[in-house]
């Protein structure tokens, strides 16, 4: 067993390299932006080069706009946008299965080894994923050979293992208290300025470079992390090496989902399951969406250049993940976390309709400041749950909702991509109107945290509960 108040004491001798955490996230989070921007980009580019060989497109437009064939080239999108959703059908069971066990499993394996080994991970499959796709699109491999990489990418866990380890590592250097809540709100804020750095700087260099130079910039990125993580102090100490087996395994999996069905978690198993199915509406719609949506807004009427789609999600990264988060700080001094939950539900919902009514380039560079406060949800049922959960599980809860997170998002990838595709042909914003539907569920669960009394409880009796555990354990 460890000694959690040994380790907590020890680590707060070490110095300030703790906080490299932050930056280590950005850069891991900078890299991956770039590699996904632009194979997401690349994908019509390829589908359409493919079918259609006598188009030419130049960098930096739209691979599904411009045509030189004698065909209407609202069809020729149309035909290119089908295809495309389809690959993405595939990509999220391909890619999403390994990634969804990864995540699982290494969550809790964080708690026993520690967090700064774990974070070598998915840096390491980001490396290979990238070298992959740098290789294939050198020698302009067809779509479907594309699916190596990103399942390899996916074995290591992808970016979500990145962001638990970050966040459980988070948790560990802060108190069980609204530290904590704004805390997570800064390594959002990482989170997503890694993000929108990464889209806008893909946009500019598939421009004036292609997409193969893109992907060749986020390499030595990604490749510099590793000096960061090695700097990184370790959280976990342990005195006691017990060795592997692979009941561990097992172990490890209950470990990550007990929260929602144990009984040792008894009394906050109904706040647990609630929160969780706030988490998995907005890992769908804000996460699982970013695909599809690429493909909507690189299509008519919108048409947008790879610099456009890179401003767009800078501007959305900007309201959700940087102004939303500072505020924050500010909303935590006179509002419940369940309160700030309740207002990104409706910022969500209104956002999610104006994107799918919307035929405006402007009107749809307005929806991601409507939808400022989108996020809102996610950062605080994360925080929510943190503080109700024992210090020594906070790795097993984060790698929990990573693989929540993980399956919402293929999953998510796959609905609004096979519905996407299905109603290219008649209303392409139909899978926004779905989306907004799915917030407003996330609305009326954020109301009953609020309003229902049982589930209005926000301090965790952490001793009772562990000392509960400690007799079931020996009985």
């Amino acid at each position: 067993m460890e000694d959690s108040s040994t380790c907590d004491s020890n680590f707060e001798k070490l110095s300030g390299r703790k906080y490299l955490i932050g930056p280590i996230t950005f850069m891991h989070l900078f890299g991956f932006s770039i590699f996904s921007a632009t194979a997401t980009l690349y994908y019509p580019y390829n589908v359409g080069k493919s079918l259609f060989s006598n188009s030419s497109t130049e960098n930096g437009k739209s691979s599904v706009c411009s045509s030189n064939l004698n065909a209407s080239e609202t069809e020729h999108s149309k035909i290119i946008q089908s295809e495309v959703a389809m690959f993405l059908m595939y990509l999220a069971v391909c890619e999403g299965i390994p990634c969804i066990l990864s995540n699982l499993l290494l969550g809790s394996i964080s708690d026993r080894v520690g967090r700064k080994k774990m974070l070598i991970i998915p840096t390491i499959g980001l490396l290979f994923a990238e070298v992959l796709m740098i290789i294939f699109m050198y020698f302009e491999f067809k779509l479907y050979y594309l699916l190596i990489p990103l399942i390899l990418h996916g074995f290591s866990g992808e970016a979500f293992a990145n962001i638990q380890f970050a966040l459980s590592y988070t948790s560990d250097i802060t108190g069980n208290n609204k530290k904590r809540t704004v805390a997570m709100g800064f390594m959002e804020i990482f989170i997503g300025m890694g993000l929108l750095v990464g889209g806008v700087v893909a946009g500019y260099v598939i421009r004036d470079g292609g997409y193969l130079w893109s992907m060749i910039t986020a390499f030595p990125i990604t490749l510099s992390n590793i000096i960061l993580i090695c700097l990184l102090p370790e959280t976990r100490k342990r005195k006691i090496k017990e060795p592997w087996h692979c009941m561990n395994v097992l172990r490890s999996l209950h470990k990550s989902l007990q929260f929602y069905y144990s009984k040792n978690y008894s009394g906050m198993r109904l706040k647990y399951n609630i929160c969780i199915s706030i988490c998995v509406i907005g890992f769908m719609t804000i996460i699982g969406r970013n695909q599809t949506e690429v493909l909507y807004i690189i299509s008519p009427p919108f048409c947008l250049s790879t610099v456009n789609v890179g401003w767009f999600h800078a501007i959305r990264g900007v309201m959700q993940h940087g102004i939303s988060m500072i505020l924050i700080r500010v909303f935590v001094i006179c509002l419940r976390a369940e309160t700030i939950a309740v207002l990104g539900a409706v910022s969500g919902t209104i956002s999610f309709i104006a994107e799918g009514l919307t035929s405006s380039t402007v009107v749809l560079f307005l929806t991601p400041v409507i939808g400022l406060g989108m996020s809102l949800g996610i950062v605080m049922m994360r925080s929510i749950m943190s503080r109700e959960t024992p210090n020594e599980s906070q790795g097993a809860l984060f790698g929990g909702m990573a693989a929540v997170q993980t399956a919402c998002t293929f999953f998510g990838s796959l609905i609004f991509s096979a519905l996407y595709r299905n109603t290219v042909y008649y209303f392409q914003g139909t899978v926004f109107l779905l989306m907004a539907a799915m917030f407003s569920i996330s609305l009326v669960l954020s109301l009953s945290l609020t309003f229902i009394p049982k589930l209005r409880r926000i301090e965790y009796d952490l001793e009772v509960k562990e000392n509960k555990t400690e007799l079931n354990e020996k009985f």
